[in-house]
C-alpha cells in the first residue's frame, strides 16, 4: 500500500488561469492533463504494480490532493446530501436512489457519469488512474468502461454482500487472465473508510485461483467458507483508491456505525478494440448538458477515453464534420483537430 499525493489535475483547457472557458485569459501556466499523466507515471511505484499482479488488487493512499478532494466533495453535494442534511431531513431522503438505470443493491445512491461537476468529470478520467491502467496494460490504447458516483448512508440499508468477481455483469463472456485484453475496475473514496463504515472486503487472488470463471455471480459464506477466511477490509483515508481485477473476489459490507456516510466513485478502463469488454458506451449521453460540459472542458485524450475521435483521425479531414463539431461545442478548443474553419 502506497501513500502519496498527486499534483492537482487539470484538463488541457485549464492550462492557464482563467475565469472563462478553455483558459482563454490569464497568464499563469498550469500543467496539462498529459503533463500530469507523465508525472503520475513517474510517481507510480513498481512495487504497487507487482502487488496488483500478485494479489489482484492494490490500495493507493491519498493519491488525490486536498484541493481535488474538496472540489469533488463539493460536486457530490450537487447530487447527495451531507450526513448532517440527511439526518436532519431523513423522511425527505428516504427514497433517495440516484439516476442510474443499473440495478443496484438496496440503499445505494448512484449517479452515472457524466456530471454537472467539472471536478467529478475530471475524476472519472484522472491522469493518475489512467497512468496506472497504462502501466498495467503496457500501452495507452484504452477506453473508459463506466463511471458512477455512489453514496451510502448509515442506517439506510444493509449493505452486506456475498463475495463475487465483477466480470459477470461487465462482460458477456468471462474475464481472461493476463492484461492482453482486460477491464480494470477502481473505486475512489472521498470520505474516510473505517471498519465501521462499510469497507469493501477483498480476497487476494492466490486464495481463489482454484475457482475457474464460470459466470457464477455470488459465492456464499456457507458454500465457500474457506475464501471468507482470507478476506480483508479495504480501510483507507479519504482521497485513496483501490485498483483491482474483474476476477478479484470482493464484497460490500455492513455499516456498523450509527452515523456517517461513504462517498465513492466507481471507474474502470478496458483495452480498446475489445467490444466484449466495457459495460457502458457514452454516446447515449450526447446532447445532455453534463456531457457537453465534459466534452468542452476535457483534453483531447480525455475525450478519446469516452469515444471521441482522436486527434489525427481521418474524421477530422472532413470539413463539414469539423465545422459541425465546432458548432455543437462552441466553447471547445478545436485547434488540436484542425481549427474552426
Amino acid at each position: 500500500m502506497t501513500t502519496m499525493s498527486a499534483p492537482k489535475a487539470n484538463g488541457a483547457n485549464d492550462a492557464v488561469t482563467s475565469d472563462g472557458p478553455n483558459g482563454t485569459s490569464g497568464t499563469k501556466a498550469r500543467p496539462t492533463w498529459d503533463e500530469l499523466k507523465a508525472q503520475a507515471h513517474e510517481q507510480i511505484k513498481q512495487s504497487d504494480i507487482d502487488y496488483w499482479h500478485e494479489h489482484g488488487y492494490v490500495i493507493i493512499d491519498r493519491f488525490l490532493s486536498p484541493e481535488e478532494l474538496a472540489e469533488c466533495l463539493e460536486g457530490f453535494n450537487l447530487y447527495m446530501p451531507t450526513w448532517e442534511e440527511y439526518s436532519k431531513r431523513h423522511p425527505m431522503y428516504a427514497d433517495l436512489h440516484g439516476n442510474t438505470p443499473v440495478k443496484v443493491p438496496p440503499g445505494w445512491v448512484r449517479h452515472e457519469f457524466p456530471y454537472h461537476s467539472d471536478a467529478l468529470n475530471r475524476m472519472a478520467v484522472h491522469p493518475f488512474l489512467v497512468a496506472f491502467a497504462e502501466r498495467l496494460m503496457g500501452h495507452s490504447n484504452m477506453l473508459l468502461s463506466h463511471g458512477a458516483i455512489v453514496g451510502k448512508y448509515a442506517g439506510k440499508a444493509d449493505y452486506d454482500q456475498e463475495l463475487h468477481p465483477d466480470y459477470t455483469n461487465n462482460t458477456l463472456v468471462v474475464a481472461r487472465k493476463g492484461t492482453e485484453s482486460i477491464d480494470i475496475p477502481m473505486i475512489v473514496f472521498f470520505t474516510d473508510v473505517t471498519e465501521d463504515l462499510g469497507p469493501t472486503f477483498v480476497v487476494p487472488t492466490e486464495y481463489t485461483e482454484h475457482l475457474p470463471p464460470t459466470g457464477k455471480r455470488f459465492y456464499s459464506r456457507k458454500e465457500y467458507p474457506e475464501i471468507y477466511e482470507h478476506e480483508r477490509p479495504a480501510v483507507m483515508p479519504a482521497g485513496s483508491v483501490i485498483i483491482y481485477n474483474m476476477r478479484t473476489f470482493h464484497r460490500g459490507s455492513r455499516m456498523f456505525a450509527q452515523e456517517g456516510l461513504r462517498f465513492s466513485q466507481f471507474v474502470a478502463f478496458h483495452t480498446a478494440n475489445t467490444p466484449w469488454l466495457g459495460s457502458h458506451v457514452f454516446q447515449f449521453a450526447g446532447g445532455r448538458p453534463e456531457m457537453d460540459l465534459f466534452i468542452t472542458n476535457a483534453s483531447p485524450k480525455e475525450r478519446e477515453l469516452v469515444g471521441f475521435p482522436p486527434v489525427g483521425d481521418d474524421y477530422w479531414k472532413d470539413d463539414e464534420c469539423r465545422r459541425g463539431v465546432a458548432q455543437r461545442y462552441p466553447k471547445m478548443d478545436m485547434t488540436p483537430y484542425g481549427g474552426r474553419e
